[in-house]
């Protein structure tokens, strides 16, 4: 093995540096490339700096009050076409006089 600090050496391991990051950039190809990820990574990081937490955690608490309301409705809609099944399933002429 050459000792890093000759010549050979480092030319050996600018190599396997080259080697290696054009086999990553190979396997990032049908993304565009290290360089196009790179970009999007900064332009997500960017858009998301937008977004502040309190704002996710207020809509998040809104969304969880309307999935209450919209369970308690399912709920009481249930109940109103059980009730409905059962009198409609009750013989006519049996009502109580």
């Amino acid at each position: 093995m050459q000792s890093p600090n000759s010549t050979e050496g480092v030319r050996d391991l600018l190599d396997r540096i080259l080697s290696s990051y054009e086999e990553m950039d190979r396997r990032f190809a049908p993304a565009g490339g290290i360089g196009s990820l790179l970009n999007l990574y900064e332009q997500v990081r960017r858009e998301l700096d937008r977004v502040s937490y309190e704002e996710l955690d207020r809509m998040t608490r809104e969304i969880k009050t309307v999935i209450e309301a919209l369970l308690k409705m399912d709920y009481e809609l249930r109940k109103v076409h059980n009730l409905k099944l059962v009198f409609d399933a009750r013989p006519v002429g049996s009502a109580t006089e």
